[in-house]
């Protein structure tokens, strides 16, 4: 069993393998997500399609709101469980909750949802400094990750304002889910705005 997160510090612990899977997802979507979004003209990454519309930085300015405040979430309860007493290894369950997660649909976009404002894209980002943005929050996350490594974080919950009570894995999957859920967006607009340099 190994850690499998590529931005792990070299001597890090093994994580548990829900933890180990997490990060997995977390890394593959961002991936994904990083990919789509360098694959639209530099030209055209703040460039919205239509008025009302989402431009490509517009995504990474939502999707790093998310995760910052997500990952927030996830530390302080996180630390709560270790503050309340629970040791390191108390996790016994080792059962996969990935494949247990598509309950919540969270990948399709058949409806579309608004963004709180809270997590609303700024006016002002740019693209360069969201994806900087982004990697930092990412570091943050996986360190409060392996921070909590053998906590039984399944028997934490807190309340999602979409999707109900969340367990702290939950919240973990959310975000890499959330991302992928935004990659189609992402072809979407680098797609319109093809079409309106060529009408």
């Amino acid at each position: 069993m190994t850690d499998v997160s590529p931005n792990a510090p070299h001597d890090a612990p093994v994580l548990h393998p829900r933890l180990a899977a997490l990060a997995h997802e977390l890394d593959t979507s961002r991936a994904a997500l990083l990919a789509a979004a360098h694959a639209v003209p530099e030209a055209q990454r703040h460039r919205k399609p239509a008025d009302g519309k989402w431009s490509v930085t517009d995504v990474l300015n939502h999707l790093l709101k998310v995760e910052s405040s997500s990952g927030r979430l996830f530390s302080v309860y996180s630390r709560q469980l270790r503050a309340n007493g629970a040791p390191v290894e108390t996790e016994t369950e080792t059962a996969s909750i990935i494949d247990a997660y598509t309950r919540f649909g969270m990948e399709t976009r058949s409806r579309l949802v608004e963004a709180p404002e809270l997590v609303a894209p700024e006016a002002e980002a740019r693209f360069d400094d969201t994806v900087e943005a982004l990697s930092t929050s990412r570091a943050r996350l996986l360190a409060a990750l392996r921070e909590a490594n053998g906590l039984a974080l399944g028997t934490v919950t807190a309340p999602h304002p979409r999707l109900g009570s969340l367990t702290l894995y939950e919240w973990l999957l959310t975000i890499a889910r959330h991302e992928r859920r935004h990659i189609p967006q992402i072809a979407e607009i680098r797609d319109a705005l093809s079409r309106l340099s060529t009408s």
